[in-house]
């Protein structure tokens, strides 16, 4: 008889999903999906070349998700991984690849390690220029748990507290104008020496920050990219939580003459142990 605990998994992904409301009304089908049922296995799906009236086309998007016991480690393990290759919208927001995984190791009785690592952009340009990114991915591998965030950032260990205010414009005197902050929840938040928290014990940080500098028509906050005639993108938003991570790494809110949403490679890995407290 198996007397190990009981556990839950949790993982999804999602190659593409969107709605374009102008100059047309579409909503667009999530394509190439994966979902785990809660005793774990195998989800795997792919789609083939997706072209949408000229205006969004990618050669091709896949995706998986597994769940299983490892039995030398003692753990429960999950990966969720979605790629889009070829992407294309409206010939401002090109890459010919972006992924997105997530993996978490939870160890029986143990806390939850869940890394990004493997998450990564190849060939971006936005508005005809290659988009230089710094990289958090190896950093928020290394903060695993959502405990070793907090310290580190308590502590500023490695200067973490003060990196996180910078990228997260967390800072009492951080400057941007108001049609942009509900991109940066942490904007000017008090600082009362703990890592900033929702109520339900998660953060929201980037994995990337853009090195580009602002131009003309092109401005450039962190993370997030306006361009005018166009609209704003957001690269790499990570959510943090004790039990779970989930990442998009592309999300477009169009805004003019083409309007709508469309968010490119998004992923998330967690489970439960159904131990009793």
């Amino acid at each position: 008889m198996n007397d190990r605990p009981r556990y839950l998994f949790h993982a999804h992904a999602v190659g593409l999903s969107g709605r374009i409301t102008h100059p047309f009304e579409e909503l667009i089908d999530v394509q190439a999906a994966s979902a785990l049922p809660p005793f774990g296995g195998l989800s795997s799906n792919r789609k083939r070349t997706y072209s949408l009236r000229g205006l969004l086309s990618h050669r091709g998007a896949h995706s998986k998700a597994t769940g299983s016991y490892n039995r030398e480690a003692d753990a429960n393990e999950t990966l969720a991984t979605a790629t889009v290759q070829g992407f294309n919208l409206c010939d401002t927001v090109m890459a010919e690849d972006i992924t997105a995984r997530i993996t978490s190791i939870h160890t029986v009785g143990g806390e939850h390690q869940i890394s990004p690592q493997g998450s990564a952009f190849f060939k971006l340009r936005i508005a005809g220029r290659d988009i230089e990114l710094e990289e958090n991915v190896d950093l928020y591998h290394e903060l695993d748990t959502l405990e070793k965030l907090r310290d580190h950032y308590r502590n500023n260990k490695k200067d973490f507290r003060t990196t996180f205010t910078r990228h997260t414009f967390a800072a009492p005197d951080a400057e941007l104008p108001e049609n942009k902050r509900r991109y940066f929840p942490w904007f000017r938040c008090k600082d009362t020496g703990e890592l900033p928290e929702y109520d339900g014990g998660f953060t929201i940080v980037p994995l990337f920050i853009v090195k580009n500098p602002s131009a003309p028509g092109f401005e450039v906050d962190g993370n997030v990219i306006y361009v005018e005639n166009f609209g704003r993108i957001v690269l790499g938003e990570l959510i943090i939580s004790g039990s779970q991570r989930r990442l998009t790494m592309l999300h477009v809110d169009l805004g003019s003459p083409t309007k709508g949403q469309v968010s490119v490679a998004a992923a998330e890995g967690n489970g439960t142990d159904t131990n009793p407290p």
